[in-house]
């Protein structure tokens, strides 16, 4: 297994992993397009795991200054192949992105789930459950 990052011709296969991960996809047209345009950024970075040329795992890590405390890095949906899972790539995935973070000096990484194996996994790797109310406000805006 290879983990490498993010390629623009990755993009249809990611987009099959995305679709396992959750069934809330906004404007599902416009994913692949969206995927590509992730391989060009200053401020995050997509991660790709692959078996034999095939995309098995995908996950993300976005990273922003906070003034009350410094670099904060979010990590956003972390993914394996349903045939790839219970095999530890998530777990290799998340073990790049957190290295990923200690270069880059982020003092504090959060990230969300409802997947309770997902869970157990993140817990292992340190995250704590924080009990605090999480508000979102969903927009779509339309051009026309």
């Amino acid at each position: 297994m290879n983990i490498r990052n993010l390629k623009k011709e990755d993009a249809g296969q990611v987009a099959i992993l995305i679709k396992q991960l959750t069934c809330n996809i906004v404007e599902e047209d416009g994913l692949v397009e969206r995927i590509e345009s992730l391989s060009k950024s200053e401020n995050w970075q997509y991660l790709v795991a692959e078996i034999d040329d095939k995309i098995v795992g995908f996950g993300g890590l976005a990273w922003y200054p906070i003034p009350s405390k410094g670099l904060m890095a979010w990590i956003e949906e972390v993914v394996v192949s349903s045939d790839h899972r219970r095999q530890g790539i998530g777990k290799k995935i998340m073990d790049e992105l957190l290295k990923i973070t200690k270069e880059k000096g982020c003092v504090q990484i959060k990230l969300t789930t409802s997947n309770p194996g997902a869970r157990k996994l993140y817990e292992k790797l340190g995250f704590k459950v924080k009990e605090k109310s999480v508000l979102m406000k969903k927009t779509i805006f339309n051009n026309s």
